[in-house]
């Protein structure tokens, strides 16, 4: 009996899932945080309609995965890594920052190569720090 070859969606879940629980947690990453706010809104310029707007609280018992999923289903190899921002937002150790992000997958498995999504994810990111007296 043969294998079933994993599905290409089934493949992106599973790194996923793999990727998010090597993720430290947040008091580990940045043990100064106590709590981290991400808003985020998004923009289809390519005519579909716009993915509703979300929000992500991480406490520091949360994992720092900050690797974000393309909201279109059928987006390949796609989604939003704000690990930079946050990064910066932490070490500068800035109360908000705001910016914008484009997906750079696939629209789907059919136009690998072809044809990116391009979602635009605009975000606002919010952290509140340890007092250090």
């Amino acid at each position: 009996m043969s294998r079933k070859k994993p599905d290409i969606y089934e493949q992106e879940k599973q790194r996923r899932w793999e990727a998010y629980h090597r993720s430290p947690l947040l008091k580990e990453k940045y043990p100064k945080v106590t709590d981290l706010m991400v808003k985020m809104s998004f923009k289809d310029y390519d005519g579909g309609s716009n993915p509703e707007p979300r929000q992500e609280k991480y406490s520091p018992e949360s994992k720092a995965f900050f690797k974000i999923a393309c909201p279109h289903r059928e987006c390949v190899s796609g989604g939003f890594d704000l690990s930079s921002a946050i990064d910066k937002l932490v070490t500068s150790r800035l109360g908000k920052l705001d910016g914008t992000i484009t997906c750079q997958g696939w629209q789907d498995k059919e136009r690998i190569n072809k044809h990116r999504c391009f979602l635009e994810l605009n975000y606002a990111i919010s952290a509140k720090y340890k007092n250090d007296s």
